[in-house]
Order: C-alpha cells, then structure tokens, then sequence
C-alpha cells in the first residue's frame, strides 16, 4: 500500500509526514490527531484536554464530541486546516468511510463498553494464566529500561494506584477546565472498529507508561 502523504502548510514552514500502516483505520486516526492538532492553541487548557481525551480516552465528555463530530466533517467536507493527498484512490475512500462512520454512528453504551473491556481484561487473565490485579502490577518494559532500580521502585511506589486505576478504565482524565467538568461521558468512537461493538484497543494501552515518571 502506498503511503498516505500529509502535507502541512504552516506560516512560511513547510511541513510533510508521511503516514502509512496495515490497518486504513490506523491512517484514519492519524489524521484526525494530525487534524485535531494543527487547529488548536496550544496554550489553551481546554485545547489540549480535547486532544488528549480524543487520543489516549475510551470515552470522551460530551463536549469533546461534538467537536470531534465538527473535526471530522470538516475533513470529510475537505475544508481541512491541513493540506493532504493519498498514494492511492482505494486508501483513500476507506478512509473516507471511516470518518464517516465515527461521525455517523450513534454512540454506544458507556456501561456496555466498559463491560465489554473488562471481560476482554478477564479473558486475557485466564489465557495467561495470571489474576486482574498482578497483570497491572508493572508497567512495560519501555517504561523500565531507562531507569535505576531504586528510581523505578521510587516512582512506582507513588504512582502505581493511577497507573492501575487507567490500566483498568481505560481513561486517564484529569481535566481542570470548566468547559469539561460537567460533561457526561460518551464512547470515542475513533477507539472502535467502525460499525463494530467489540472492544478492539490493545489491554497494554496505557498512556501513563508513556509519561512517567510525572511532572505536572
């Protein structure tokens, strides 16, 4: 397959990423992330809850999605902050497909889909043989490779509780802004297989491994 080619055009820069994998709903997601995040200020704090909450959330506020559903016709519609085009009409259409199911389709059932991943979690457990709670007890490997014992045992100690609590949930929301606060929480439909109700997003997928030790 041949690459899908973003082309960005930013004040006098000229920017170009290349995004291509196996799997179109991949490429789909890449562009929206790319999308979601050529448009925002990033000095704004409700900007960046909706670009996390869109990237790293099993559900999203109900604020965020509505403005996913505005991202996203606004890519279908092609009036894109971003200049894109791709290898191939075929990419392209599926692509196109996909936006429009994850604006389309009525979102699932919030208690459903956490059920849906916790029996997923389960599952994988009785497979390998291991209970719920020593599955989550340490992080991956990249998390650990660049640390001494001593520090990892340190940052672990503190931190291990929210990194298991997101391992199970799913969501590692900590939004202060007002905007957010309130909202009710609705499924992120750029997390599932469009026109699909499984639970597709792998069990390892926590973003707190990507950023520990924490300095908020």
């Amino acid at each position: 397959m041949l690459p899908c080619i973003i082309v960005l055009y930013i004040s006098c820069f000229f920017y170009r990423f290349y995004v291509n994998d196996v799997d179109n709903e991949v490429i789909s997601r890449d562009i929206l992330l790319l999308e979601i995040i050529f448009s925002i200020n990033p000095d704004d704090l409700g900007d960046i809850e909706f670009l996390w909450d869109v990237w790293y959330n099993m559900t999203l506020t109900e604020g965020h999605c509505t403005r996913l559903k505005v991202t996203l016709g606004r890519l279908l519609s092609g009036s894109f902050s971003s200049q894109w085009k791709f290898g191939d009409a075929a990419t392209k259409k599926r692509v196109m497909m996909t936006w429009k199911s994850w604006l389309e389709t009525e979102p699932w059932s919030v208690d459903d889909i956490k059920k849906k991943r916790q029996d997923y979690i389960k599952f994988y457990c009785s497979v390998n043989n291991v209970s719920a709670s020593s599955s989550f007890a340490m992080p991956s490997e990249p998390f650990c490779k660049d640390m001494s014992i001593q520090q990892l045992t340190s940052v672990w100690t503190k931190y291990s509780l929210e990194y298991n609590d997101v391992q199970q949930a799913g969501i590692a929301r900590d939004f202060v802004s007002s905007s957010s606060i309130d909202d009710k929480e609705v499924i992120n439909p750029t997390m599932m297989r469009p026109g699909s109700g499984k639970w597709h997003v792998h069990y390892g997928s926590n973003p707190i491994a990507a950023y520990l030790p924490f300095e908020r």
